[in-house]
């Protein structure tokens, strides 16, 4: 496998140069022996128990939608009283997103993959046309999302704070060399027929699948906007700047200036009970439809279990945390595993140990009812069995390493995600050791489209390596070119003692 890196300069700007991507040499495996001595003689020739593949953080997204927050990037860029509530809200290759996961899906396709883990964002703003192209993407079908784009990247919007591939200036191209490519926006919308994935997959909901931008439980205030014709195109001046708007008062933000669009009503959002329902056969079960709950377990090979969480927090705000109810449930599922006689235990959830922290609006009287990564962590470590962690929600690639007490323990494995640089999934090879180890075989898988745009963009293939492009390129994500993580937390053996 091929690494990709920064090929030759295609534009320049005042603040950076935009370049192509080309394939370098594939990356070596590493060894991480935290909870065993280093390379210990004699591993290998042992039995692989399955090969799973960690694919997270889609943000399959309507980018034309007027219940999109797209316009209070720009609003809260010159509004600094926002402190940064809105920062976060545009990319300039969300268009091309299906695209990617499309590439993405193909790669995985013709892998050995015994089950696929997906955990969570895999919509970006908990609307049913946003599912529909998901699930479309996975499990093959039509992906549409609207019969054309109506947004600030186009030229007749007049604003060229966003990037516009037509011709034309805008500050991307200024600041950062964008390019220009004609025509894009059409191509973009356009529907197109994708081909399943082909092996089993198990869904998990993340904060963009639920929350609206990923944070507000406003969509019953938002119902008649997200279907409207209206597109707000900048923040309101009279109403409070800050967070708690934004996760409490979602409507007032929608209420400034708009422009007329073309009203779609597919774009209604998704409740919980009809995420849950499009999920059933991907681990998701008619019990879960009918208690609302969005955890489960799932066994797929002999020796192999995979406990799926639900970490939103339902009151609001990205990260998340978990109630006592399912910590139970937790325990128990755990207490059926433990032992040398159980399956080994894969945990997967949206949101990692960093993430599992979120107390907005708990009352202080009522904080008991919630459990948080200490406790949560606490609890996987108290089974043996329990070596895997899979969570993402941080756009990154990283493994940490989490000590049982007495010795061992379990790692916790953060993927990065598709719609942002490096767009990568990442497969995991799970083995016992001749020596009686278990071994986490972690590799990086890049999507198989062309690692430099070079052809027709009415090729899909050039449409996905034209989004991962964009992707690298984008000056005001610059942060997540470190996404790709370290040596480390990228293809690498892990060591771990068995009972």
């Amino acid at each position: 496998m091929s690494t990709l890196l920064p090929g030759e300069p295609l534009g320049a700007g005042t603040d950076g140069t935009y370049r192509r991507l080309t394939a370098g040499p594939g990356e070596a495996h590493g060894r991480r022996s935290d909870f065993t001595p280093p390379l210990a003689p004699g591993r290998g020739g042992g039995r692989v128990v399955a090969t799973l593949a960690h694919l997270t953080d889609l943000h399959v997204v309507d980018p034309g939608s007027p219940a999109r927050l797209d316009f209070a990037m720009r609003s809260g860029a010159d509004r600094p009283e926002w402190g940064g509530a809105v920062d976060w809200v545009f990319r300039p290759q969300e268009l091309l997103t299906p695209y990617a996961v499309r590439s993405m899906v193909a790669t995985l396709a013709g892998l050995p993959i015994d089950v696929c883990v997906v955990t969570g964002d895999n919509i970006d703003n908990a609307q049913t046309n946003e599912l529909d192209a998901y699930l479309a993407l996975l499990d093959g079908g039509e992906v549409r999302l609207a019969p054309a784009y109506h947004g600030p990247q186009r030229q007749d919007w007049d604003d060229d704070w966003y990037w516009r591939p037509d011709p034309g200036d805008d500050r991307y191209k200024r600041r950062w060399g964008f390019p220009t490519h004609p025509g894009l926006l059409d191509l973009a919308a356009a529907p197109f027929a994708a081909a399943p994935l082909g092996h089993p997959w198990l869904g998990c909901l993340g904060n963009h699948d639920l929350l609206v931008g990923g944070s507000s439980p406003g969509q019953a205030s938002l119902g008649g906007l997200v279907t409207g014709d209206r597109k707000p195109v900048g923040l309101p001046d009279d109403v409070p700047a800050g967070l708690d708007t934004l996760l409490s008062g979602p409507a007032a933000l929608f209420s400034g200036r708009s422009r007329p669009v073309p009203a779609v009503p597919e774009r209604a959002f998704a409740s919980r009970t009809e995420l849950i329902r499009r999920h059933l056969g991907h681990g998701f079960t008619e019990e879960n439809l009918r208690e609302g709950t969005g955890y489960h377990v799932h066994d797929p090979v002999p020796g192999l279990r995979v406990i799926t969480l639900d970490t939103n927090h339902a009151l609001g705000h990205w990260d998340g945390s978990m109630d006592q109810r399912q910590l139970a449930w937790l325990e128990d599922r755990l207490t059926e595993a433990t032992g040398p006689d159980g399956p080994l235990v894969v945990l997967a959830s949206h949101h990692a140990t960093a993430s599992l922290n979120n107390r907005y609006g708990v009352c202080a009287d009522r904080e008991a009812d919630r459990a948080y990564a200490a406790e949560v962590l606490s609890t996987a470590l108290r089974c043996p069995n329990v070596v895997l962690w899979l969570n993402g929600h941080h756009h990154a690639n990283r493994i940490t390493a989490h000590f049982r007490a007495g010795g061992g323990g379990l790692y916790e494995v953060t993927t990065a995600s598709i719609t942002d640089w490096p767009s990568q999934a990442r497969l995991i090879e799970i083995a016992i050791e001749a020596t009686g180890e278990i071994r986490l075989t972690s590799t990086m898988i890049d999507h198989a489209a062309p690692a430099g745009v070079s052809g027709d963009l009415a090729d899909p293939a050039q449409l996905a390596a034209l989004h991962r492009e964009l992707a690298y390129n984008d000056g005001v994500r610059a942060g997540r070119r470190g996404a790709e993580g370290s040596l480390a937390d990228r293809n690498v053996h892990m060591y771990l003692p068995w009972l």
